[in-house]
């Protein structure tokens, strides 16, 4: 009965967390605390540590024992501390018993924050008559959290809906999760959250392929035209026109694409360190420190507009890649333990949709971002593909 009691806590604490990663990062940081704790005290932990777990814990420790051979530790420690908690997280989510709950909990919480935020779009809309999603100062002010990840969030959330839709009885029920999922999709395409609104769109189109089980032409017909619909809803929004940096004609957009486009920069940068004396192919640079004082070496070189040189060096871009990231921090070798943990992750979740998906999405904004680089990323990433792996082994029972 004890025994039940605190596997029970730990769900509720856990969904809990959940339920605040779109309102505040020091809440989750304190709840993962409380949640290790109640860990300590639940009699049916899992024995076995699952091999994504093993492949995980092989990346971080080559990470780490590197920096240590090399003396660069503690002073890049607030970057490699972001590894142990994917590591915690990634065990504690594997000892979930409520998946449903958790489920629940951080669909209520993506819907809180996108509801906080609405009010205050709104607010601002009345006040200036404008929605400021093109690239613009206010949109940091508006949302709780980073665009690019409140999207994710957003998507994730989605698909989660669509895991709990089949295991819920009630008509009613089932209609309340649809228009929160209508919600958050609305949200999404108004704050323009390009990669993950990109990634729902071919969500929505496989999904409905599947549920009418459409024929090969039938799909590419109902494909089409759902994408002609989307182009023709984007066309309307400014703001998309503005994130996409579309212009007049192919040669003005691209123009202004390579103006205002951070990475056109900053992954030049990266391909120019490659070949930097002090970077060794195999095993990455001795100091992940270097990383960045490369990268703003090279903005300050490059960037002939003097405000945005400035911009660059003072808010130290990252490569806004993560494999890119792993590459210069850990060479090849450790870049092959990194991919070798997706390759994994491909086969483990080949025959579900939704996990694939997810993984999918990762893989993406792992390209266009640095995921381990935000406790918010760290975070998403060390409790969602653990949590599909759960959500896999409870549909096959």
């Amino acid at each position: 009965m004890i025994a039940k009691r605190i596997d029970n806590i730990f769900d509720i604490v856990f969904s809990t967390l959940l339920f605040s990663l779109s309102i505040s990062m020091a809440i989750p940081n304190l709840l993962l605390a409380v949640l290790f704790f109640v860990f300590l005290f639940k009699r049916h932990k899992i024995k076995v540590v699952k091999w994504y777990t093993k492949l995980l814990f092989i990346v971080i420790i080559y990470i780490f024992l590197k920096a240590l051979f090399f003396n660069a530790l503690l002073e890049n420690f607030t970057i490699y501390k972001h590894f142990l908690v994917v590591l915690v997280l990634s065990f504690l989510t594997y000892n979930l018993k409520n998946i449903a709950a958790v489920i629940k909990g951080s669909i209520f919480g993506v819907f809180l924050g996108v509801m906080v935020a609405l009010f205050k779009i709104s607010n601002f809309y009345f006040t200036h008559k404008v929605l400021p999603f093109g690239n613009t100062a206010e949109v940091q002010d508006l949302l709780l959290i980073h665009r690019p990840y409140f999207g994710f969030m957003g998507l994730i959330a989605i698909v989660l809906i669509d895991v709990l839709l089949p295991k819920i009885k009630f008509k009613k029920e089932k209609i309340f999760y649809v228009i929160i999922g209508f919600i958050i999709t609305v949200f999404m395409y108004i704050i323009v959250a390009r990669l993950s609104l990109f990634l729902l769109i071919i969500y929505l189109i496989i999904k409905t392929i599947n549920y009418f089980k459409l024929s090969l032409v039938k799909s590419v017909l109902g494909a089409l035209t759902i994408l002609i619909l989307m182009f023709g809803t984007f066309s309307l929004n400014k703001n998309i026109k503005n994130r996409l940096h579309i212009e007049g004609s192919y040669i003005e957009t691209i123009k202004v694409l390579k103006n205002q486009e951070p990475r056109f920069v900053i992954w030049d940068c990266f391909f120019s360190q490659v070949n930097n004396k002090n970077f060794n192919v195999f095993f990455g640079y001795n100091n992940r420190k270097s990383i960045q004082e490369e990268l703003n070496g090279c903005y300050e070189e490059r960037i002939d507009n003097i405000s945005k040189r400035d911009y660059y060096v003072h808010t130290e871009f990252n490569t806004h890649n993560q494999f890119f990231d792993i590459f210069l921090e850990g060479g090849i070798l450790g870049l092959s333990l990194f991919l070798a943990l997706f390759m994994f992750l491909i086969y483990s979740f080949r025959e579900n949709f939704n996990a694939s998906f997810i993984l999918l999405s990762f893989i993406l904004f792992f390209i266009f971002e640095n995921l381990f680089h935000r406790q918010l990323g760290v975070y998403l990433f060390g409790i969602f593909i653990p949590l599909f792996h759960k959500i896999i082994a409870s549909e096959k029972k």
